[in-house]
């Protein structure tokens, strides 16, 4: 693979090929099967993109997937460039790129935004940034999704709360009769219809473009709908996009989510959006979507209360048959899939942080942690995510240690005194004090201390970082997670992760647990934890989270 794309490079007078993780609708988590960049390097991981050059193969990834690049990639071959907390990836790739070099990206591959980032760094080393129209990697390998036959359905009302073409009238309204509204995000096109498809592993989405107008919402696409959107909305074929957009004098993009080749089809008409409304949208839950996360939460609380059974009763347990129990666990309350691939990692394996290859070799032994990130997608299409970490047997002092820590870190968060103007990036802060307060130095917190809960599993916003994106003000009825983490390499790690939602109670903001469950006693250190930290515990302990 990577011969023939270096001579592709040779023949087509490029330095550099940026190689994506995404596909061209810019899906977080793109299927392996359709993933360019695993075809060249073998990693696994949600992220991560690959600059190839004549000389050097070089595989980004962020502080979840440190670990895990560096087992799954050939070092003889492939460079893993560990980005650190803080550090900015279009910085660190224009950084290994040389003066007036021409590197070649894949317009359908690459947002607008990142595109203009990009090229403004490149810009002052003299480079040239060319567009390419087609994957050079889908000429080396079979790029495909998967296609499982599922049909586009809609939830009931009772769960979306609003219908479709109350959503679409929202939008419409800000529309003039030339004008229109252009949205390519899936999970901002799944919340305007309130359709769902079960057709990708861990997406409830469909493949679709939006187009609003005063008058009517066009969805482009090839999927197979078995249901009316609404009295608005008129489905096309997606190969009637390109033609259809000139139809229309002016249209509204955002530059987050579109993709470049789409851009470079509506430039002469395109005028910025001043915002992503949709996204707006649907990061505020309505009283309805609120109540259905409630109820998927109970069922979700289930399959890891059975899972912490589990691994106290039975013995010579490997991950691999803990991780089926729990798939199996899901589909039993009700799920129509995961909503991402289970994270289940014991003894040490428990420091790779996003680890999703559970092993059969591996079994759960007295005194491991075992690390539990899972998640469903319910008859609502939307996420539930969670984080347990266990210790089956006795813990030691230093696994009690590090546990109560952690623990810490989500309690000072999660009874944080909200306020109109608290960020994420408040929240994450508290987190960071307590593990540099902790003397736990060779302990990693390498991910931000919580992200957006929708229709993705990630959605944004909120983020809950101490990245610019934290700094957005947290508001009432947003769904997020609080996961603070500590990991050490050859000794594991912990993390507790639970979803939660901003109430108004009795005019005040304070955040709420979908999930009540408890936190394990057997590797909490009392002599830790201060006289309100006790409190809170013994409140959450008790229910009453």
């Amino acid at each position: 693979m990577i011969k023939k794309l270096r001579k592709y490079l040779e023949e087509n007078k490029l330095d550099y090929l940026l190689i994506n993780t995404t596909d061209e609708f810019l899906v977080e988590y793109n299927e392996l099967c359709n993933c360019a960049r695993y075809f060249v390097t073998g990693f696994t991981g949600s992220t991560g993109d690959v600059l190839l050059s004549k000389e050097n193969v070089r595989q980004f990834v962020d502080g979840r997937y440190h670990e895990q690049a560096d087992a799954e990639v050939d070092h003889k071959i492939t460079e893993v460039v560990k980005l650190q907390l803080g550090q900015i990836y279009s910085t660190e790739l224009a950084a290994r790129i040389k003066d007036n070099s021409t590197i070649g990206v894949v317009a359908k591959k690459i947002s607008l935004n990142f595109y203009k980032i990009l090229k403004s760094k490149l810009d002052k080393k003299r480079c040239n940034l060319k567009a390419l129209d087609i994957d050079p990697v889908s000429l080396f390998a079979d790029l495909k999704p998967s296609d499982n036959g599922e049909t586009v359905k809609q939830i009931d009302i009772s769960i979306s709360g609003i219908s479709a073409d109350e959503k679409f009238k929202k939008i419409a309204k800000k529309l003039k009769q030339d004008e229109a509204y252009l949205d390519t995000n899936l999970e901002n096109i799944a919340y305007l219809t309130n359709c769902r498809q079960y057709k990708t592993p861990f997406s409830s989405t469909y493949k679709a473009k939006a187009v609003i107008t005063k008058n009517g919402a066009l969805i482009f696409s090839n999927e197979k709908f078995d249901t009316n959107i609404g009295d608005n909305f008129k489905i096309l074929p997606l190969n009637d996009f390109d033609k259809s957009m000139k139809n229309f004098k002016t249209i509204f993009f955002n530059p987050e989510s579109i993709n470049y080749y789409d851009f470079k089809l509506i430039k002469p008409k395109a005028k910025e959006s001043p915002k992503d409304y949709l996204k707006e949208m649907k990061a505020i839950k309505n009283a309805a979507e609120i109540e259905h996360f409630k109820n998927n939460y109970k069922r979700t609380d289930n399959v890891v209360n059975k899972a912490y059974e589990l691994i106290q009763t039975k013995n010579n347990l490997s991950e691999s048959e803990l991780s089926d129990a729990v798939e199996k666990e899901y589909l039993a309350q009700g799920a129509k899939q995961l909503s991402f691939k289970t994270i289940l990692a014991a003894g040490t394996n428990s420091s790779i942080i996003h680890y999703s290859h559970p092993s059969k070799e591996v079994k759960i032994k007295d005194g491991d942690f075992v690390l539990l990130d899972c998640g469903g997608h319910f008859e609502g299409g939307y996420s539930t995510d969670i984080t347990r970490t266990f210790v089956k047997g006795s813990p030691t002092d230093l696994q009690k240690k590090v546990y109560t820590t952690v623990l810490k870190m989500f309690l000072n968060a999660y009874y944080y005194d909200v306020t109109p103007r608290t960020t994420g990036f408040t929240l994450d802060s508290i987190a960071r004090k307590i593990h540099k307060q902790s003397g736990l130095d060779d302990f990693n917190f390498n991910h931000g201390l919580g992200h957006g809960v929708g229709i993705n599993v990630h959605e944004n916003p909120p983020t809950i970082s101490c990245g610019l994106s934290g700094k957005r003000i947290l508001k009432e009825n947003m769904v997020f997670t609080i996961e603070p983490g500590l990991y050490k390499a050859g000794f594991g790690g912990v993390r507790l992760e639970n979803s939660v939602y901003l109430a108004k109670v009795n005019g005040r903001l304070k955040i709420h647990s979908l999930s009540s469950v408890p936190f394990q006693e057997e590797a909490i250190d009392y002599s830790l934890l201060n006289k309100q930290e006790k409190q809170w515990l013994k409140d959450w302990q008790a229910g009453k989270c």
